[in-house]
């Protein structure tokens, strides 16, 4: 499909029709690439620092005590220690606390290899259960679908 202006109303396009095997054709000889923005991609590695691990405080310990046994994300606490302590520190600022977890579960900055699997899921629950309690016991995806 290509679009050009119209001269007699400045503020409309026309499109010629194409078929989907045209569409196909046109995407195969630019290739996705010549549709999406390029990212430059940061050595985070380089500005790290490495330090002494944090260790789990008192305050972090007492929060995921008050936890729903199902949500409590006990490995997280065990291999992130620091990421645990700054969940705890958020617990109670909802939009600050819902954008780390959304932050943690997906990749922005790119090229990131993710946390393993079991820190993975029980992020994915705890952060479905702040969901919950954040949006009348809701899932995101009941929420989602109430927006359509």
């Amino acid at each position: 499909m290509s679009g050009s202006r119209s001269s007699d109303d400045s503020g409309a396009f026309e499109f010629e029709k194409v078929s989907l095997n045209d569409a196909r054709k046109a995407l195969d000889e630019t290739g996705p690439a010549g549709y999406s923005v390029k990212r430059k991609t940061e050595n985070w590695a380089e500005k790290r620092h490495a330090g002494e691990p944090e260790a789990l405080s008192a305050a972090t310990a007492a929060w995921m005590a008050e936890l729903p046994e199902a949500s409590r994300p006990a490995q997280l606490a065990l291999r992130y220690a620091r990421l645990a302590n700054r969940l705890c520190e958020l617990w109670n600022d909802p939009v600050r606390c819902e954008r780390l977890l959304d932050e943690l579960m997906m990749d922005k900055r790119g090229g990131r290899q993710g946390f393993p699997l079991n820190v993975a899921n029980e992020l994915a629950t705890l952060r479905d259960h702040y969901f919950r309690l954040h949006h009348k016991g809701k899932s995101a995806w009941e929420h989602v679908e109430q927006g359509r």
